[in-house]
């Protein structure tokens, strides 16, 4: 696949075309008119057959002064331009009475519209603004803008004896004269013939609706008694009916119009009319004539967008060359909010006059350019058996104008404009406003073109002949077997060329001379790389030479030896032959009109090159020919440590992660490569392309597929390589290799990378590339250290209030913390780092009490830097001492051994890390710095000793810790540091008296009291409850009491005793019924 891919490449070079065409911008002709008159407004190109022949381009000044024998001073009139080197033309005259009392042509505007009606056909120029008057000189005078038609013989004349001559082509006289209806006609604004029809258009008709009236005075229809052929008009022209006209009022119908008799099946005369202001956007509507004198609309093409004045001017042309007429609309106001698009045309292919089923094709015009404000089918300029069209866009370029060509073919239009002429280089300004084409002026069989502007000066451009140059090439050989030679001790074969033309028309014979090269190997050239052949005759790898054809059928050889060199190492790609010619301009002659030759041109849709190919005998393959390697590479990513390669590991989104640091600077890649069972792989190669900042720095092979190692060539910038693995990569072949890649420059901009591998073969494989992602953290080699000093301090002596201190002295023990910053090598950041160190102490104690007081911040190494809120250092303003730790713990140890008395506490010690206790505040403080290589950062604070006396005395040691981190202050989000965190711990412990002095002497009494009250308490309580009285034995006789039992009546059957006699118990020892119950 890469061998076909490789000669089409050379291919598509071959039939690359050129953006200029065969109208020739040199040998212009220009015609210019008089200033401010509107010069080139209109044109057409005219044949006159008689009483000479002659071609003339006719051209419509519509703001030119009236003629002598005219009332009105500004009337417009109509030029004739013979066309020759002279840039002046002729004014035609007619036109020339004018009456007063009946009409005004005072700015009338003749000449706002002119058509040809062919080869010896008639003429016709109109005024729309021609303005008829009646009942001049009264109160209820009267002025109607109707408009009016000239229609001339082919001589320019007026005919009196023919019935089509004169100015009376204006029907809209004599109607009703309110702007309803038809008192703003403005017939003539545009015009056409179409057959023996005139059609015209007046757009002002009915409120602004528009009429389209298509009709003829030729009497020889009436001598063939042929009454009925019309006038057809829009709304009828004998009723003249506004709701039968098929758009809105103020939509312009007829501001454009032209006309084909293969635009709707039937082959019937079908009119097309633009009205650019249909429904805001425009309308196109197809109109057919019908029996009773109107034309009816049959099919309407509506404006796709909003003011975009679709219909402003319409072409009707057979672009495909299908026997249909398709039709143009150019759009010139059409725009796209989110385009630089100014102008529009919309091409609709004619589907057997089925025009429901078709979609436009849409050609774009540059930003506010009014691109389409006139569109026209000028012929088929190339000969190509297409019609072409031409599109003007008058405000393009800065307002100097562009007119842009289009070709036919045979599906559609081709969208990419053939040629583009431009109002610059003609020094003209609103270039391409009107066009005029479809006539040969110069007899050399190519329609040519003229293009107008609004700078009263027109262009014509002439068509040159197109030629394509027909190359044969043949060699002796078709393929070359390098173990067979040929030429003694060497490989030849034979290159012949034959060189001829081809033209339309068929007539053409002029004489041609060619220039002509032969290159050898022109695709490794294109390749960059050496020729594996040479020409005998040059020595070289290209022949030049002339040759010359005399006529179309004349055809010329040129043989040469070509001769291949030996030990070639592409043995598998084509050697390619290629021989390509190009036209020598003749030396330059007059035709007979006085202009200058036009030299033909190349058409740059055939091409001018040849191309011939000769393949090797291949050893190793199923094929003589091709070889069907099967190439396979997989790869992976490793860093470099220690002369080991370890693979990259993934993140979370299973993307492979290189943390670049100090110690792990190099990447390695590893590729493996392998050809199971294929077709040998031949000028089997790698190459690689890698990011900016990972550069190629040497290769390590793992297994090879011979004895001959993997050699790699770096390019111009160390981020490309070449590897060649093998030629050829015999079948069954595995190589693995390490490409190793330096990182010393890459920038810590860079997040994620991407390596792009492509195997390539000359033997035939289709091998997509790989690309290798990797995401890149830079791992700054940081290393924060701190201290304090002393590590462990002690408190006591007597607490003293906080509005009592007015030195750092008061306070407590003097401790030190330093904080140091060391950069460990400058290869992964070369610049400064601003960074932000946060410095974080307990501060205050969950009952608001001071734990550590910062008196002072000093730094070394760095200037310039502060560190904030400047209000957590020594916030109540204490008196800077200068005094060691030494002389504070003497003081300290002075104060305690003045308090005596103490009484040791009931309860033991504990530690305690305060920073960890809940509710402690910190105090927190950030440093700016400029730098972070070599900075120290000094804090002074104090143990503040009257919290600890108070709170903490009980604890056996207390625990400081002092944070410090660094941040860094940049929007790389793929830097992160080492190890950026540390704590500093100071040991806090109280002096060996102070347990002592923790409880005061008359707490110590009050709980003796407490403790005998309630030892008392404890003593009544067992005595109430005879734990204190002694057991004794008893001697004496037992005792017994009687217990009198209450009388009760008992009711006994069987004795029948008595309810009051009792009885004695036997138990019982006295009874006394006096004894009460107990």
């Amino acid at each position: 696949m890469l061998l076909q891919a490789q000669a089409a490449l050379l291919l598509l070079h071959v039939l690359e075309p050129v953006l200029a065409f065969n109208l020739d911008p040199q040998n212009t002709l220009r015609k210019d008119g008089d200033p401010g008159t509107l010069f080139g407004l209109s044109l057409t190109f005219h044949q006159q057959l008689r009483p000479d022949h002659k071609v003339l381009l006719l051209i419509g000044a519509p703001k030119a002064k009236a003629l002598g024998s005219q009332k009105s001073k500004v009337t417009g009139g109509l030029y004739k331009c013979e066309i020759s080197m002279s840039n002046t033309c002729e004014r035609v005259e007619f036109d020339n009475e004018e009456d007063p009392k009946r009409e005004s042509k005072e700015d009338q505007w003749m000449g706002v519209t002119v058509q040809s009606q062919g080869p010896g056909g008639k003429i016709v120029t109109c005024a729309h603004r021609y303005e008829r008057r009646t009942t001049v000189g009264h109160t209820n005078e009267l002025h109607s803008i109707i408009g009016r038609c000239y229609v001339l013989s082919q001589d320019l004349t007026v005919d009196p004896n023919a019935d089509e001559d004169g100015g009376n082509w204006n029907f809209c006289d004599g109607r009703d004269r309110s702007h309803e209806k038809f008192g703003y006609c403005q017939q003539g604004m545009a015009a056409a013939f179409v057959s023996h029809y005139l059609v015209f258009g007046a757009p002002g008709t009915f409120n602004w609706r528009g009429v389209v009236r298509m009709e003829h005075r030729n009497n020889t229809l009436i001598d063939m008694e042929i009454y009925d052929d019309g006038p057809y008009e829009v709304g009828d022209a004998s009723l003249l009916d506004a709701t039968l006209v098929p758009v809105p009022a103020n939509s312009f119908l007829g501001f454009s119009v032209d006309s084909g008799r293969h635009i709707l099946p039937g082959g019937v005369v079908t009119v097309v009319a633009g009205a650019p202001r249909a429904n805001h956007s425009g309308a196109v509507v197809l109109l057919r004539k019908e029996d009773k004198g109107s034309l009816v609309g049959v099919h309407t093409f509506k404006g796709p967008r909003l003011a975009s004045s679709f219909g402003y001017d319409v072409a009707v042309v057979d672009l495909n060359n299908d026997g249909w007429e398709d039709i143009v609309v150019g759009a010139p106001h059409f725009f796209m909010k989110d385009g630089d698009i100014g102008g529009a045309v919309y091409v609709y292919m004619n589907k057997e006059g089925r025009w429901e089923r078709v979609t436009p094709l849409r050609l774009n015009g540059t930003k506010q350019s009014m691109f389409g404000l006139a569109v026209e089918n000028i012929g088929d300029i190339n000969l190509d058996s297409y019609k072409d069209i031409a599109v003007g866009a008058p405000l393009d370029d800065e307002g100097a104008g562009k007119v842009y060509i289009y070709l036919g073919s045979a599906h559609q239009i081709k969208t990419t404009p053939a040629q583009v002429l431009t109002g610059r280089a003609n020094n003209i300004r609103f270039f391409g406003y009107s066009l005029a084409g479809k006539m040969d002026i110069d007899e050399n069989f190519y329609p040519d073109l003229a293009v107008g502007s609004l700078a009263d000066a027109v262009v014509i451009y002439r068509a040159r002949p197109v030629i394509a140059i027909n190359i044969d090439v043949k060699t002796s050989v078709r393929e070359i077997d390098l173990k067979n030679r040929t030429c003694g001790n060497n490989i030849c074969f034979v290159v012949n060329a034959s060189f001829s033309y081809k033209t339309k028309p068929a007539t053409y014979n002029s004489f041609l001379s060619l220039n002509y090269s032969i290159k050898a190997d022109e695709l490794q050239r294109k390749l960059g790389l050496t020729p594996r052949v040479f020409l005998s005759n040059e020595s070289g790898f290209q022949s030049d030479g002339r040759v010359e054809l005399q006529s179309q059928n004349e055809i010329k050889y040129v043989e040469l030896k070509a001769i291949v060199k030996d030990n070639i190492k592409d043995k598998v790609r084509p050697i390619f032959i290629e021989v390509s010619a190009d036209i020598i301009p003749a030396i330059e002659k007059t035709t007979k009109n006085g202009l200058p030759t036009l030299a033909p041109i190349l058409d740059p849709f055939k091409p001018n090159t040849s191309v011939i190919q000769i393949v090797f005998v291949k050893e190793g393959c199923q094929d003589s020919y091709i070889c069907y390697s099967n190439l396979k590479m997989n790869c992976s990513l490793h860093y470099k440590q220690s002369n080991e390669f370890v693979p990259l590991s993934k993140n979370k989104n299973n993307v492979a992660e290189f943390v670049l640091n100090y110690e792990r600077k190099d990447l390695a890649l590893l590729v493996n490569v392998t050809n199971s069972g294929g077709d040998y792989a031949y000028e089997t190669k790698l190459a690689g392309s890698f990011p900016r900042g990972l550069e190629y720095s040497g290769v390590r092979m793992v297994k090879a597929a011979t004895d001959n190692p993997v050699v790699c060539s770096v390019g111009q910038n160390s981020s490309q390589v070449d590897c060649e693995l093998g030629n050829p990569l015999k079948r069954d072949s595995v190589i693995t290799f390490y490409i190793i890649l330096s990182t010393n420059n890459i920038s810590v901009d860079t997040s994620e990378f991407e390596i792009d591998l492509q195997l390539k073969t000359t033997s035939n494989q289709n091998i997509p590339p790989l690309k290798v992602k990797s995401t890149l953290v830079f791992e700054l080699p940081l290393s924060v250290s701190g201290e304090a000093s002393p590590t462990q301090v002690s408190f006591g002596g007597v607490v003293t209030g906080e509005s009592a201190m007015k030195t750092e002295e008061d306070v407590g023990s003097l401790i030190n913390i330093t904080v140091r910053i060391h950069y460990l090598t400058n290869l992964l950041w070369k610049s400064s780092v601003r960074a932000i160190l946060h410095i974080k102490w307990p501060k205050l104690n969950k009952q608001g009490k001071y734990l550590l007081y910062l008196m002072n911040v000093s730094t070394n190494g760095q200037n310039g830097v502060r560190c904030y809120p400047e209000t957590e250092i020594n916030s109540l303003k204490l008196t800077h001492v200068k005094s060691s730790v030494s002389e504070t713990n003497q003081k300290i140890t002075k104060e305690e051994k003045k308090t005596s008395g103490r009484i040791s506490s009931f309860f033991g010690r504990k530690n305690n890390v305060l920073s960890m206790e809940s509710g402690i505040h910190w105090g927190h403080l950030q440093c700016t710095l400029l730098g972070i290589d070599g900075t120290t950062i000094e804090l002074r604070t104090r143990l503040w000793n009257s919290t600890f006396l108070e709170e903490y005395a009980s604890v056996k040691t207390s625990r400081l810790l002092v944070k410090a981190s660094l941040e860094l202050q940049t929007d790389v989000k793929n830097v992160i540091l080492k190890s950026p965190n540390i704590e500093v711990t100071v040991a806090v412990s109280p002096e060996s008296d102070v347990a002592q002095y923790v409880v005061q002497w008359w707490v110590i009494l009050l709980a003796v009291l407490a403790g005998i009250l309630i030892l008392a308490l404890m003593v009544f309580m067992l005595w109430k409850c005879g734990f204190f009285k002694r057991s004794q034995k008893d001697n004496s006789v037992p005792q017994y009491h009687a217990v009198r039992i209450r009388k009760e009546s008992v009711e006994r059957e069987d004795a029948k005793l008595k309810p009051d006699v009792t009885e004695k118990k036997q138990w019982m020892t006295s009874w006394m019924d006096s004894e009460s119950y107990s």
